[in-house]
């Protein structure tokens, strides 16, 4: 299906969504409680782990401790003293810095995997016609899902990619279940709803939401703005946004390159260079098609790429372009996008598949290391949040974020190399121990102040409510539903 003819789709959509009555398009049940009170910061002592500190002066320690108290990491190293500490026996385990995702639409995740298998029930208009359907009760219980299953994947720092926000009040119910789950996360302040264009976000809305929920909090929240950008957006759109974006100290996101039609036609990279929109707080998304005259630019101003593989190529989009990107020393870091694609988050096999993309594009087995993937994963990822100075790397002074990954699992066996088996062996389910600013959000495999099978029973009613009502709609304005 051409571009135009989906976006005539949508506006369908949008039309007969006008028109439902409010008996199909049911609220949500009033928000309940899916977290306890978060765990304490402690003082805990891990000893005896493989230590991947991706702190290119300490490197790696076969036996290695590390010391955490008040949330930060006080020492690393061999045979630490800790008296009074708690003790985790890390005994077969790696241990890593938290994972980072930087682009994801947390408020899809109820939708996992219901994207259609034709052109006119493919993700782009089913997740418009989700979207218009969803409360910001809705919304929440999608982050919710996403964040207990991020922790539980060894994810700490998230870019929650918001771009379903029609009213104040979505954004306002995805901040409070980040607050209560206590992760790392940039938000993205978004846009409406997916489909439409030359619409700016909520402007008026940033400095409310900045003092509201950005104020006095203990740093693990940073606001940004995800926009739709140049191959949506007229160019006094993005100027607007980016300005506003840039007098409130906020970073800045968008989608491009994700085809080529689009990418000649809008010139988005070189539009945004010649404006002196590009710079280090901004993520570009996806770039997926590119001219060869963008990647200077890219370079220059120290834009990051941030790289989904699994949905690039589910969707079309392309192969990620990774290896001429890196030539030119640009930042590449990694991202979920969106389980309603993807499927899950597993950051182990997005960067297993960023791997093999890269080899396969070069035709050599060594086009790119588990190393330089991981570095993506954790410190490059915190360099595009803008949180480099906090987080990436298991350096003394910064906070603790950390994930413990079992060594003596079946799928684990039998262990060669620390950083290879991260990227190419290791899944979720290795996950043993979480810590997120020095505090234990899962341990010995299980998440401690996170009720999973109320969070799965919300996602669940949501869909099964939200589904009935979107099915109406899309029949109604001529699109057929496979169910």
């Amino acid at each position: 299906m051409s571009r135009r003819a989906m976006l005539q789709h949508m506006a369908a959509a949008s039309a007969a969504l006008a028109v439902v009555p409010s008996r199909v398009l049911a609220q949500a049940p009033a928000s309940q409680s899916v977290t306890t009170a978060l765990p304490a910061r402690g003082e805990y002592l891990i000893r005896n782990a493989l230590v991947l500190t991706m702190d290119a002066k300490l490197g790696d320690l076969p036996k290695g401790d590390i010391h955490v108290r008040d949330g930060a990491i006080v020492a690393v190293g061999p045979s630490l003293q800790a008296a009074g500490a708690t003790v985790i026996d890390a005994t077969n385990m790696i241990a890593l810095p938290g994972l980072i995702d930087t682009h994801w639409h947390m408020w899809g995740s109820v939708a996992r995997n219901m994207a259609g298998e034709d052109s006119k029930t493919g993700y782009f208009l089913f997740a418009r016609a989700v979207g218009d359907v969803f409360t910001p009760e809705d919304n929440a219980r999608g982050v919710r899902l996403s964040l207990a299953e991020a922790i539980h994947s060894g994810i700490t720092t998230v870019h929650n990619w918001a771009h379903n926000l029609p009213k104040p009040e979505f954004a306002d119910a995805e901040l409070q279940a980040h607050v209560d789950f206590g992760g790392r996360a940039l938000y993205g302040y978004g846009y409406a709803g997916v489909g439409m264009t030359n619409q700016p976000i909520n402007l008026a809305d940033l400095p409310r939401v900045q003092k509201q929920w950005f104020g006095d909090r203990s740093g693990l929240l940073t606001l940004g703005i995800a926009s739709r950008g140049p191959e949506s957006n007229s160019a006094e759109i993005c100027k607007r946004e980016w300005d506003t974006a840039r007098q409130l100290g906020l970073r800045i996101s968008t989608h491009i390159g994700t085809g080529m039609a689009r990418v000649k036609q809008s010139q988005g990279v070189k539009a945004l260079a010649e404006a002196g929109l590009l710079g280090p707080d901004v993520i570009l998304v996806h770039d997926t098609n590119y001219l060869p005259e963008d990647l200077e630019p890219l370079a220059k101003t120290g834009t990051h790429i941030s790289m989904s593989p699994y949905t690039e190529m589910r969707t079309g989009f392309g192969f990620p372009p990774i290896q001429p990107m890196l030539d030119k020393g640009i930042n590449i870091c990694l991202s979920v996008d969106t389980t309603v694609l993807a499927g899950n988050c597993d950051m182990f096999a997005i960067m297993k598949a960023m791997q093999n993309v890269a080899n396969g594009a070069k035709q050599s087995e060594f086009a790119l290391s588990p190393r330089r993937v991981l570095e993506m994963a954790t410190i490059d990822g915190a360099r595009a949040l803008g949180i480099e100075d906090r987080v990436g790397t298991l350096t003394p002074g910064k906070r603790a974020d950390i994930v413990l990954v079992r060594m003596d699992d079946l799928n684990m066996a039998p262990f060669t190399d620390g950083v290879r088996m991260i990227v190419q062996a290791a899944q979720p389910a290795n996950v043993d121990t979480v810590l997120i600013d020095g505090r234990i959000l899962k341990r010995g495999g299980r998440l401690q102040h996170i009720d999973t099978a109320k969070i799965m029973a919300d996602a669940t009613e949501t869909m099964g409510r939200v589904r009935v009502g979107v099915e109406k709609v899309l029949e109604r304005s001529g699109v057929s539903v496979v169910r």
